[in-house]
């Protein structure tokens, strides 16, 4: 008979398997046997599904056994160790699973240190140890093929701080804690696997906060390296590429991914759809396609790296359409057709955000379009009014800002309007 094997340094007191919610591990963060129960939910696993299991503490063998107690007409099989009933019954845990049960026991034996794992034939204790023998059926077969799922610890990461660590994804999004895994979603792909040193987990070693709270930590610490391997591979259809992955956790990103993009532009593919549909040529050498969640989250800390339309006539432009916008534009045309001024029917609106966020608007004369930054829909109304003269009247005179020409414009169009609402000839 075959037997997965599984040793750490130090001698067990057995008293902690019997005690419900003993163990010494609870006030450590970076632990993940916590809870004083893996242990026991792993003998009623092994005791129910007739696996042959020892435990030896030094060279001496801990005698497990079961007795059988009959309450309200049902049978339960108290889990006895080395004579002794315990409080434990093999029911406990029945929602565990094999995998569980070898995480447990494998966490355990790394909390301790000096940690082994390899298949046996022979079961025999050795001093100043903790051995588990756990017989190899089909599910513990399943685990032991996928080790490589469930723990990563011989796996090299991309990169790695004291709290974080990234490597190469598998099929899967999966979430570790001290490279052993605490949760996975198997119909999300991911860039990454990520791990975290000390996420929060319950008494089943799952992650308790958000999976996009776990990976947005993780790739704000990322190296140039990390952030390379991430924007060369990020898609739409990657976890950390979809619309319901939030970056706004109150953290920043490191400068290495600055310094990643260098010179290069990030655009993301409905821009490119949109501005090709609309007969725009797309010039996209020296751009990083990526997806929107990803753009939104990296142009909204680093100035400049947006290239989602680039006009040289008004410059940088990121053109991200809002009906919001749109809207509101439209009002406030119809506005000032009530005070009989009229912008011209040939001028076009296009919405986005200007590298230069100082800038509301800005019209290409020879395009005859107002290109108008996403910022005026937290200005007011009026705001919007004002904008709309102003480039109405750059149109109009084909004067250029900053010029004294087109000050005196503004100052002799005021004084006209006011001269003629007081019926004043001049």
């Amino acid at each position: 008979m075959k037997y997965l094997k599984i040793q750490n340094q130090g001698e067990l007191d057995i008293r902690l398997v019997a005690l419900m919610g003993g163990t010494t591990k609870s006030k450590d963060a970076y632990k993940i046997g916590q809870f004083g129960t893996g242990l026991k939910y792993t003998l009623a696993y092994l005791f129910r599904n007739n696996l042959d299991f020892k435990i030896f503490v030094g060279n001496t063998e801990v005698a497990l056994s079961t007795e059988t107690e009959v309450i309200r007409d049902e049978n339960f099989d108290i889990i006895c160790i080395n004579g002794h009933r315990t409080s434990i019954t093999t029911k406990m845990g029945e929602d565990w699973q094999a995998w569980m049960i070898i995480r447990e026991l494998w966490c355990n034996a790394l909390d301790e240190g000096n940690a082994i794992k390899e298949e046996v034939e022979v079961c025999e204790g050795s001093e100043n140890t903790t051995t588990f023998y756990i017989q190899i059926d089909s599910e513990i077969r399943k685990v032991v093929n996928e080790w490589k799922k469930y723990f990563i610890h011989d796996q090299e990461p991309i990169f790695k701080d004291d709290n974080t660590a990234l490597y190469p994804a598998g099929n899967h999004l999966c979430i570790y804690k001290q490279c052993v895994l605490i949760y996975e979603d198997e119909k999300q792909k991911a860039v990454f696997g990520y791990d975290l040193r000390n996420a929060s987990i319950n008494e089943l070693r799952q992650l308790l906060y958000s999976a996009s709270y776990c990976v947005t930590e993780c790739l704000y610490n990322a190296n140039e390296k990390a952030a390379s391997y991430f924007l060369e591979n990020i898609k739409d259809t990657h976890y950390e590429g979809r619309e319901e992955m939030s970056y706004d956790w109150f953290g920043s990103f490191n400068p290495a991914w600055r310094n990643v993009i260098g010179s290069a532009k990030l655009i993301y593919q409905r821009v490119i759809d949109d501005l090709k549909a609309r007969g725009n040529e797309v010039d996209t050498i020296g751009m990083i396609i990526v997806p929107k969640v990803v753009y939104m989250a990296l142009s909204k800390q680093f100035d400049g790296i947006g290239a989602l339309r680039v006009a040289s006539t008004i410059g940088d432009f990121y053109e991200d359409y809002d009906p919001i916008l749109e809207n509101k534009i439209k009002q406030g045309i119809t506005i000032l057709e009530h005070c009989d001024y009229v912008i011209h029917p040939s001028l076009e609106f296009r919405y986005g955000f200007f590298e230069d966020k100082t800038v509301l608007a800005r019209i290409s004369l020879d395009q005859k379009i107002i290109y108008v930054s996403k910022t005026l829909l937290q200005r007011p109304l009026f705001d919007i009014i004002s904008m709309l003269i102003e480039e109405s009247e750059h149109f109009n005179t084909g004067m250029n800002d900053n010029t004294r020409e087109f000050q005196q414009h503004f100052i002799d169009l005021f004084t006209r309007t006011l001269l003629a609402k007081n019926t004043i000839e001049i």
